[in-house]
This record gives C-alpha cells, sequence and structure tokens, in this order.
C-alpha cells in the first residue's frame, strides 16, 4: 500500500471515529431548547391557561379576570369539579344540588338561594355570550376545592384531592416530557417547592412548580415529601330516606287510581287488608304546561289509611304527554314551582311520600328529569316524605331514563313489570310472563339499582284478546278484566284453562264463529311464582297495578311470601 493510500485510509477512520464519537454525543446529551409553555400546551399568550390536579387540560372556554376575581365557565366546572351543576341559559340560573341542599344562583345578581332561603355572595355569576361564569372564591367555599391563580404566569390550578409537597434537593430543567430529549419549560433551583399526586417510580415524576408550570423532573432530584390533606365540603351522594322501613319482610305497595276527590270517599277505598304497607293514590296531574298541579287528595283518605297503618304516598303524573312533561323539566322556574306545590300538598295531606310516574319524558329530556329528582329529593327529606320513581322496564329506548342515577337519587324504584303485551300490541300475549318479571328485574339491577331500593310492579289484572277474522286478515283487539272478570269471561264461553310453560301461567283460548278468544290469566299461582322470583333476587318488594282487580284470596298469598 503506497503512501498516500495509506493517508487516506487513516483519515478516513478518523473521520468514522469522530461522527461516532459525535453520534454518542448526540444521543447522551440532554435538550437544553427552551419553549413557550402556553405555545406547547395549545392556548394563547393572553389566555387564562388550567391545570387540574397537576395536569394541563384542553377548554372550549377559559377562565377571565374581572373585577379582581377570577371567574370560571360553568362547562369547567361541570367537567372537572360537579358533573350535577345545572346551567338553565334560557331563565339565566346555575342550580347546584346535593343530598341536603338545592342551591340557585341568578346571573348579575349577588343574592342566592339555599333551599329558598336567601344568602349574599361576594361576587355575581355572570353570563357572557350565553356562558355561565362562577367566582373562584364561591367555588372554593363551596366544593372546597384548591383554586390557585398565579397573576404573572396567567395560569390557574385546581386541586380536588390530598398531594405530595416536596423540595427540590438539585436545580435542574421542568421538561414537557419524562425524558432528557424533551425541550424545557423553565429551570427550577435547588430548594424550590414543587408538588405532585405521587412519585413516579420510573426516572421522571409529573410536577407543577409554586408558578402554576407543569411538567417532568428526574425524581432522584425529589426530597422532603410531605402528604397535604384536605376533605371537601361537598358530598354528591344520596341515602335513602332513613325515616322509614317496612317493620318486616317485604314491602307490599297497592297502587289506587281515584278518578275525582269524591272517589276517595268511597266505601270500597276503605277496606283493610292485612300485610299492606303503603297505599299510593293517583291524585296528581297537570292542568297544561305552566306547571300548574291538580290536585283530587283527599285528608280523610289519608286518615283512614294512617288510622290502619298503612303509609300513604300520592302519584303524580305527567299526563302520557310529552309536551307538558318537556315543558315542566326543561324549566327551571316551572320545577320549582310543581315542588313547592308537592311541598304543600305533603304538608297539607301529612302524605309519607310521593311517587313521580313521568310515562312520557322525550329523550332530550332525560338530563333535565334527573335535574328534577335531584331538586325533589332534598326537601322531600327534609319533610321526612319518600320519593319512589315509576320506571319501564330496561330497553334502549328508555335509555334516556337514567336509572343508574334515579338509583343514586330517588328512596325506592318501583319497575313497571307489566305491559309486556299491551292495548296496541300487534300480537296477543301475556301482559306478563314470569320471563318477563325476572327480566325487568335483572335488568334493572344490571344497571346498578341497589336491591334494597328496587320494587316489581305486578299486575292485578290480564287482557281478554278477540282475533277477528275479516277475509284473509285477522283483526286484533284487548280489554284489560279484573282477575275475577277475567275468569268468568272464559268460563261462560265454556273455556278451557292449561298451563302454559312459556309464560308461567293458566292459558285458554276459544272459538266463536270468526271471533277468537285468548287469555293469559292472572290468578294465585301466577301471583305466587311473580313472589318466588321477588325473592330469588331479594328486592325491596312489589306494587300491585291495581286495587279493586284482585281477587280476595292474593291479600294472603302477598303476606305469606312477603311478609316474616
Amino acid at each position: 500500500m503506497s503512501y498516500k493510500q495509506n493517508k487516506n485510509r487513516i483519515l478516513i477512520n478518523l473521520i468514522v471515529i469522530i461522527l461516532v464519537f459525535i453520534f454518542f454525543v448526540i444521543k447522551i446529551m440532554p435538550n437544553f431548547k427552551k419553549v413557550d409553555y402556553k405555545e406547547n400546551i395549545g392556548v394563547s399568550e393572553e389566555t387564562i391557561s388550567v391545570n387540574v390536579q397537576f395536569n394541563d387540560v384542553k377548554l372550549n372556554t377559559y377562565p377571565i379576570y374581572k373585577d379582581e376575581e377570577i371567574y370560571i365557565p360553568v362547562d369547567f366546572v361541570k367537567e372537572y369539579i360537579d358533573k350535577y351543576i345545572y346551567w338553565d341559559k334560557e331563565e339565566n340560573t346555575i342550580t347546584i344540588t346535593n343530598e341536603q341542599n338545592v342551591i340557585r344562583m341568578k346571573t348579575d345578581e349577588l343574592e342566592y338561594f339555599v333551599n329558598s332561603e336567601p344568602l349574599e355572595l361576594d361576587f355575581p355569576i355572570y353570563n357572557i355570550d350565553g356562558v355561565a361564569y362562577l367566582p373562584k372564591i364561591f367555588l372554593e367555599e363551596f366544593y372546597g376545592v384548591l383554586i390557585d391563580y398565579i397573576k404573572d404566569s396567567k395560569i390557574l390550578s385546581v386541586v380536588r384531592s390530598n398531594y405530595q409537597e416536596a423540595t427540590l434537593k438539585k436545580s435542574t430543567l421542568l421538561r414537557t416530557l419524562g425524558d432528557k430529549k424533551s425541550p424545557y419549560i423553565r429551570k427550577i433551583k435547588k430548594g424550590e417547592k414543587i408538588y405532585f399526586i405521587r412519585k413516579n417510580e420510573e426516572k421522571y415524576t409529573k410536577v407543577m412548580t409554586k408558578d402554576g408550570y407543569t411538567g417532568y423532573i428526574l425524581t432522584k432530584y425529589i426530597k422532603d415529601e410531605k402528604e397535604i390533606n384536605f376533605s371537601t365540603n361537598y358530598e354528591n351522594d344520596y341515602v335513602s330516606n332513613s325515616n322509614w322501613e317496612v317493620e318486616n319482610g317485604k314491602i307490599n305497595l297497592i297502587f289506587d287510581q281515584v278518578s275525582n276527590v269524591d272517589a276517595n270517599r268511597n266505601e270500597k277505598k276503605k277496606i283493610y287488608h292485612d300485610g299492606v304497607d303503603v297505599l299510593l293514590p293517583t291524585w296528581f296531574s297537570f292542568k297544561d304546561e305552566s306547571g300548574k298541579i291538580v290536585n283530587i287528595a283527599d285528608k280523610g283518605y289519608v286518615n283512614w289509611a294512617h288510622d290502619n297503618g298503612y303509609k300513604v304516598w300520592g302519584l303524580i303524573t305527567d299526563n302520557f304527554n310529552a309536551k307538558i312533561s318537556h315543558s315542566v323539566l326543561s324549566s327551571t322556574e316551572k320545577r320549582e314551582y310543581v315542588i313547592k306545590q308537592l311541598l304543600a300538598y305533603v304538608s297539607s295531606y301529612d302524605l309519607d311520600g310521593i311517587n313521580i310516574d313521568f310515562e312520557s319524558v322525550p329523550k332530550k329530556d332525560g338530563d333535565n328529569f334527573i335535574q328534577f329528582l335531584r331538586e325533589l329529593s332534598p326537601p322531600l327529606k327534609e319533610a321526612g316524605a319518600v320519593l319512589s320513581v315509576d320506571l319501564f322496564v330496561p330497553k334502549p329506548w328508555t335509555a334516556h331514563y337514567n336509572r343508574n342515577e334515579v338509583g343514586k337519587i330517588a328512596d325506592y324504584i318501583i319497575v313497571m313489570g307489566y305491559d309486556e303485551h299491551y292495548a296496541g300490541s300487534e300480537s296477543a300475549g301475556s301482559v306478563a310472563s314470569m320471563n318477563w318479571s325476572e327480566i325487568a328485574i335483572k335488568d334493572t339491577l344490571e344497571e346498578e339499582v341497589p336491591k334494597e331500593k328496587l320494587i316489581l310492579g305486578i299486575p292485578f289484572y290480564t287482557r281478554i284478546w278477540t282475533e277477528t277474522k275479516e277475509g284473509t286478515k285477522i283483526k286484533l283487539n284487548s280489554k284489560a278484566y279484573g282477575m275475577n272478570g277475567s275468569y268468568k269471561f272464559m268460563q261462560e264461553k265454556n273455556a278451557k284453562f292449561s298451563y302454559d310453560e312459556n309464560t308461567g301461567q293458566n292459558y285458554a283460548e276459544v272459538t266463536e264463529g270468526n271471533k277468537k278468544y285468548r287469555v293469559w290469566l292472572e290468578d294465585e299461582q301466577s301471583l305466587t311464582k311473580r313472589l318466588n322470583i321477588v325473592n330469588k333476587y331479594d328486592i325491596a318488594g312489589v306494587a300491585a297495578w291495581k286495587r279493586g282487580l284482585e281477587k280476595e284470596e292474593v291479600w294472603e298469598i302477598l303476606k305469606q311470601n312477603l311478609k316474616n
């Protein structure tokens, strides 16, 4: 090899060594590029950026600084502090609810109301372009959260639970990611305070600095950790009304359909049945979309019931009218008006409870329905009255009733375990087969409704179906009958009953000319089977629809199966 070739080879090897050295230096060297914090998290320099429990959050609407106070948008509060806060943009009203209180605040006013009692705010809430803004001082005092605004950095930090405070034992860089190759936000000096939830077992821990910046530092630089504990003043859990429990066994509740005031005084309403706990008369409905309640209650009825050991829960219906239901539920003022009327009736008639039977709630009003219950529960509880709610058997088209949320608020849920086949059904069938009753219970429990709150609605009625041949077509009609009436109807037509395994009921059919009559009977046998299912799932009890349609024998069956 010539001298020149050898020289070139040495030069090439030297270049390779230098490049390898540079590569390894680059690989091990930290990144010393500084980034703008707000630009990095995607907000403008003038925006008040927000971190919640040391995590940056992206918002549609950001806090504002006004009148020497920070104001926080309601959508932020709903997302990170209280998912149940309710903003009525049309009526400029914020409503906050928990088990004890209903708090209402109007925009641009310093007076607010806790359970209708007036109090004073230090700062008002504002409505700016359709968004409600709540003052930081109120949120801190009411919810017990820690909210800190750093003017220099224009960063708002919100802490909702316990955290760690520590000191840096060596100056370091606060990085955007847990990687030395990530750019840094700012330098942190030795001895500076930092805050975090817990030490990371990895190399880096995510922290917040005293001026509100969040990022990552080397875990080994953290020392003198101290747990910071604080408790929130805000409790959002509802518990059952403890003022009433059945003395023994399970609840035996009977719906009592009442059509006018005079019907309350009918002597048939004053027949005592041993083992019954609650009478539920259909006393309240709406006059129109205003929320005005039509009242057909009677104090004499309640006095007789109480004298005989019964509780009385007054039922209010939405008139099976979606327009009325929407009008009442979507308006803060109308919900409040309805609740005030119900509380007056509880007091005037000495009622033991209110039953909500809203069967026409539009899908768009599911959240409004829950809000109504949240606003109704605290004053009812204070009055010592039970809140019960009637709900359909769970199906996709009734999901907006939010059974899980209702189960948190109401003292009892009555799942209407009947109308498997109803007047408008396209085919004849049982009003409530055994499988239907079991599904009603299972599916409701699967939506996390507590079993101690669940009551199964059972029928005291059935339907006689008439199938009429009209040429090649069959016309279907049905009519509801009580237990005795349906049996007598088929017996007079010489129909023979036989046990139907599919429904768990006695079945009969008979043909007369071009008409076929069919019935799946409600009787002692079907009732006993249904009560066996109730006991199998150990739920709270049963609610029968309705008084007056039963056989006399059912009272003893109910008592034997529900009471100890």
